[in-house]
């Protein structure tokens, strides 16, 4: 399915620094959000018709409500990359990547074993792993690497800009198709490498809102995690990996651990350390334990006792994961708070 529609602006909702919000109203009568990029295309006012694609929206999929307003008039947006991102679509367009600016930084064999790496299946993920890393490891610097498992513009995140804007993360990296991030690389590999010249100790790869799922074994995006972390091994490194749990999922293939983590672990072709919280609910605590229990031949898993409640407590508010809060699924976050409560403990070893 393909729509685009024609519509009215009826009012300005909010501009940012890269994007206006707006309502439009269309011909047959349906009124909606929609947002407008403005690396690609030119400020609406109210009042005038424009062109919005109404597809996700139509179909109920998650673009967070939004429709998308297409480019109306000439318009041109400078940059010194030749790589293109979109590529052979009518909105391609070029970046300037770190391989580009700096070829000599990416032309030897790379070795990660002196920083630590998260792989996320869930952008969710972010906000819990890296406050509770900077409250409990003063110092610390973190990158995170966005890929293209879920939507391709940074800059549309509110966790991003809240951990940015916040100093819980220090780069944003950008690579695949994904686009808009602090830095441009190609691929996950080259920005960990990127991440080391930076002096990282902790790089978090993970997708953006928005990953694909279909119930089936296979069909989800977040399935080439499998391959990113038997990339990082082969050059060294260790992963981290958060595992999905949930006690009040609705999909009985995401109560407990979610069968997405449970097939990365599967067909994965090498070890992951998997920290576990020792939840207050002991019986939830034991079938996720049993079942993961079941990969001690291949991965390590560690039980974490005890988070930092103060932490916990200060930060759960702003908690989400599935339109999700932290009340409504506590299992989720705590688990990410004790992954990142274990990284803290490897990260003060060192």
């Amino acid at each position: 399915m393909f729509e685009i529609k024609k519509g009215i602006v009826t009012r300005k909702i909010n501009t940012t620094g890269f994007c206006q919000y707006v309502e439009v109203k269309y011909h047959d009568g349906d009124v909606s959000i929609a947002v407008n990029f403005l690396d690609i295309n030119h400020e609406v006012e109210e009042g005038q018709e424009v062109l919005v694609n109404t597809t996700a929206r139509v179909l109920q999929l998650g673009t967070g409500g939004y429709d998308y307003i297409l480019p109306f008039d000439a318009f041109k947006n400078l940059s010194k990359g030749h790589i293109m991102k979109l590529r052979y679509t009518p909105l391609q367009f070029s970046v300037l990547t770190e391989e580009e600016k700096n070829p000599d930084l990416f032309d030897k064999v790379p070795n990660f074993n002196d920083i630590i790496v998260i792989v996320c299946e869930l952008h969710s993920m972010l906000l819990p792993l890296c406050i509770y890393l900077k409250e409990k490891v003063k110092g610390i610097k973190i990158s995170v690497i966005l890929n293209d498992w879920g939507m391709l513009n940074a800059k549309l995140s509110h966790n991003l800009e809240f951990l940015k804007e916040n100093k819980f993360v220090d780069y944003i990296i950008t690579c695949q198709e994904a686009f808009n991030g602090e830095f441009e690389c190609i691929n996950e590999i080259n920005s960990l490498i990127f991440s080391q010249s930076l002096g990282c100790d902790v790089a978090i790869i993970s997708p953006l809102p928005g990953i694909v799922g279909t119930g089936t074994k296979f069909g989800f995006s977040s399935y080439k995690a499998v391959h990113v972390i038997e990339d990082v091994v082969r050059f060294g490194g260790r992963v981290v990996f958060p595992v999905r749990v949930s006690k009040n999922e609705k999909r009985q293939r995401h109560r407990f651990i979610s069968h997405h983590s449970l097939t990365i672990l599967n067909y994965v072709n090498c070890s992951v350390e998997i920290p576990i919280f020792d939840f207050e609910d002991k019986i939830f605590f034991a079938k996720i334990y049993k079942t993961l229990n079941n990969y001690r031949a291949k991965h390590t898993v560690a039980v974490v006792n005890e988070i930092d409640k103060m932490i916990v407590e200060k930060y759960k508010s702003i908690m989400s994961t599935m339109g999700r809060s932290y009340e409504q699924d506590c299992e989720y976050f705590l688990e990410l708070f004790a992954t990142a409560e274990f990284v803290s403990t490897k990260l003060k070893r060192r």
